[in-house]
């Protein structure tokens, strides 16, 4: 590097908002970020069009757009492939432009990445040591994760909600166990039941559990079985208490043998055994998450095991408690911190690019508490909401710390940054209804797997999963079944705007959308023509704060006077976010609101102490660092540098 830096440590902070940024630094709650603001130059950044975090991340490390980028959103429609087919946007092999490591790489200078988005498969950068890689995450209509085998799962005497994949909340009913006294030594008639685990998404292995008493005033603890007829349990536990990790192979649901491990948790239990809560986390690898792969031994006996992503549906299905899932973030962003030092102090290294996930995760859950404009917004609720995302944001401070302290700031160039702001959620509308209404979109609910099954006859159009910003037209010539004549293109994109500006709001009657513009027109959001412009919808739109759409087709079962039933696609067309229970957060407006504003704070020996006055560009980020670093800019980079750090180089020079 021919500056003053010889490193570079980015600090990847997924949706750090940059007023609470500013707020809680103040208040003294993040001391280590706001020493970094005190030695650095703070920004407001403006994110890129979706505001959705594989989009965003890309363009942070590239400078650019999702035009050139290829990466448009949280997933990728290839050319060619039906319109309801997709990849993850987080497969580093649907990036189309160079990186920031690359260009290092190029240069003969090491990179560590630590479990930055976009770049799964690990293995394959040049000069580049990796531990792991996200961000797959659990999406209340399907589980796409990278790493882990399989959610989390609850097991109760009572029926629960599960909105994340039906089938991982399944009922029990103990019953007097049989012969299995001995095992159970218990002063009361043990009680027995089996379980599954996991009960879907992969191939499910048997455990078998026994209530217990150890005092003889009531039933107190569970033993945990591999099989019924075992003498030796593989867990005891009494309520609050987990496991140790669970060690098996596992089949997943393409038919691989997989090698996981999780825990066991027992959330509740009645004295009189008639109340029986057990909890298994998420199932997540138990195989090499790095390269070179022999690291993987070596962090885990420092920091311990890697866990994917954390789980919001377990506290918002009410399985668990809040402070149940806040202690799993703290665990995660341990992890983080752990892992992150780990590298920095014992690997080679001129670049690092380190990221955390956490604060993105509780804002999605709890942000509409704290918004006063959200129609879930409930003032006995707001410092519980608060209080909570602040807490997420102290955990991040205090590994930041820690972090830091492995590192020399007086050669060190350190950058935090975030990719997307926040916005309420109040409606989640179902989008393919409403295209189904306008007759683009025809479909119907298989009667058994509920399925929505699509005729492409009928269909002119179809949304990228999961309904977020794009929509493909079905046209003859590009797409496998189109129907849409290349000359009714224009028409057809017409028809698709006038069906999303009917979406309302269904108490207010407010406009849901924001923007809706052609593809001929989506260099007004910042995506411009390039090698992924085939990947970018026929069609471009925005919620306005307060809309998400749901992407599940329910079905809905309509039952007749002789005893007969069918099923049909349910008639709602929205679905009333409630808080604690759905997303009461969201980024899928306007990037250029104010509310969807990321951050960053750039750090360095001379650098000066100043908030800028400009947003910055998301796009400039990259060829700035560059600048400052005295390396090529990558070279498809569509942004460029801040010339207030063209000002400060110039100094220093």
């Amino acid at each position: 590097m021919g500056t003053q830096y010889k490193k570079l440590l980015v600090l990847g902070l997924d949706a750090a908002l940059p007023d609470l940024l500013i707020k809680f630094s103040e208040e003294g709650s993040l001391p280590h970020i706001k020493k970094l603001m005190g030695q650095g130059i703070f920004s407001r950044v403006k994110t890129v069009f979706p505001p959705l975090t594989a989009a965003a991340w890309s363009a942070i490390v590239t400078g650019a757009g999702p035009g050139t980028a290829g990466i448009p959103s949280l997933m990728v429609k290839l050319p060619g492939e039906e319109l309801d087919n997709w990849h993850t946007s987080f497969d580093r092999r649907m990036l189309l432009a160079q990186t920031l490591w690359e260009v290092a790489g190029d240069n003969g200078l090491k990179t560590a990445l630590i479990n930055w988005p976009v770049t799964w498969p690990i293995g394959a950068y040049k000069n580049c040591i990796q531990v792991a890689a996200s961000l797959n995450p659990p999406f209340r209509y399907f589980y796409m994760p990278i790493w882990d085998i399989a959610s989390s799962s609850f097991y109760s005497t009572e029926k629960h909600f599960c909105n994340q994949i039906p089938g991982r909340a399944v009922q029990i009913f103990p019953k007097p166990a049989s012969d299995r006294e001995k095992a159970a030594e218990s002063k009361l008639q043990p009680l027995e039941f089996s379980i599954e685990v996991p009960p879907v998404y992969a191939k499910g292995l048997s455990y078998h559990v026994l209530i217990i008493s150890k005092t003889g005033e009531g039933y107190d603890s569970v033993k945990i079985f591999k099989s019924k007829t075992d003498d030796k349990p593989i867990a005891e536990l009494a309520v609050s208490e987990k496991s140790e990790l669970q060690y098996e192979v596992f089949t997943d649901r393409d038919g691989h043998k997989r090698k996981g491990r999780f825990r066991f948790e027992l959330i509740d239990l009645s004295s009189d055994g008639k109340t029986c809560k057990l909890f298994a986390w998420a199932i997540n690898t138990a195989e090499s998450y790095t390269s070179p792969p022999e690291l993987t031994g070596e962090l885990e006996k420092e920091v311990g095991p890697y866990l994917e992503v954390d789980d919001p549906w377990a506290y918002m299905d009410q399985w668990v408690e809040l402070s149940h899932y806040m202690n799993q973030l703290q665990t995660h962003a341990d992890w983080w911190g752990n892992a992150t030092t780990y590298v920095l102090k014992n690997k080679q290294w001129d670049l690092a690019f380190s990221w955390v996930g956490t604060v993105d995760h509780v804002q999605h859950v709890l942000y509409g508490g704290i918004v006063p404009e959200s129609k879930l917004f409930d003032p006995e609720k707001y410092n519980m909401c608060f209080d909570n995302i602040r807490l997420a944001y102290k955990q991040i401070d205090r590994n930041i710390g820690k972090i830091l302290e492995s590192v020399n700031l007086d050669e060190t160039l350190v950058v935090a940054v975030s990719d997307h702001g926040f916005t309420h959620n109040d409606w989640n509308p179902y989008l393919k209804t409403f295209l189904a209404k306008a007759g683009l979109l025809s479909y119907n609910t298989d009667s058994e797997t509920g399925r929505m099954e699509v005729n492409w006859k009928k269909t002119k159009c179809h949304p990228l999963e999961p309904s977020h910003a794009h929509i493909f037209i079905n046209l003859k010539g590009r797409d496998p079944q189109g129907i849409v004549e290349i000359e009714d293109y224009e028409k057809v994109q017409e028809e698709i705007k006038k069906a999303l500006y009917s979406i309302k709001d269904p108490v207010t009657g407010e406009q849901a959308m924001a923007a809706v513009l052609t593809k001929q027109e989506a260099s007004t959001l910042g995506t411009f023509e390039g090698p992924g412009w085939d990947r970018i919808g026929d069609v471009l739109f925005a919620f306005k704060p307060g809309f998400l759409a749901n992407t599940f087709i329910y079905p809905a079962a309509v039952k007749y006077a002789d005893g007969t039933e069918r099923m049909i696609p349910n008639p709602e067309e929205h679905e009333p976010s409630i808080l604690g229970r759905h997303f009461s957060g969201a980024h899928v407006t306007l990037p250029g609101i104010k509310e969807m504003e990321a951050a960053i704070i750039i750090s360095g020996k001379n650098l000066p102490s100043k908030k800028r006055k400009l947003t910055m560009d998301i796009i400039d980020i990259a060829p700035t660092i560059a600048w400052l670093l005295g390396i090529p800019c990558p070279k498809d980079s569509e942004g460029g540098i801040c010339q207030d750090f063209m000002q400060f180089k110039a100094k220093e020079d």
